[in-house]
């Protein structure tokens, strides 16, 4: 089963939305390979907002208004960042402990990257 988007509206306020199909017999080259690019990047966001979605609760979103919506979607993608922050500096501050605990072991090189 291929995955060909969403068959709502092909433009809200002036945004052209892309949904992959076949390309048509006057296309060029340049123009299959440009839709091919813009598909590429649409389904590399895709599995991003899906995490987004289930780990970072964007799936219900208690406030009001198109706002609203844009505040969780912020708040969301926040969140995330905020997780890989916080991943980097465990590893660094891991890394800093075993070099005070074990000096001749560990150099200061696999601390910082």
């Amino acid at each position: 089963m291929n995955d060909r988007g969403g068959k709502g509206k092909s433009k809200i306020n002036g945004v052209k939305i892309i949904i992959p199909s076949p390309s048509k017999k006057t296309d060029t080259q340049y123009q299959k390979q440009n839709k091919r690019i813009k598909c590429r990047t649409r389904a590399a966001i895709e599995p991003i907002i899906g995490h987004l979605k289930t780990d970072f609760r964007m799936a219900q979103n208690y406030l009001w208004g198109e706002a609203g919506i844009q505040i969780n979607a912020y708040l969301s993608a926040t969140a995330w960042n905020l997780k890989k922050k916080m991943e980097e500096l465990k590893e660094i501050f891991l890394c800093l402990i075993l070099r005070l605990l074990f000096p001749k072991r560990f150099v200061l090189s696999c601390c910082l990257k």
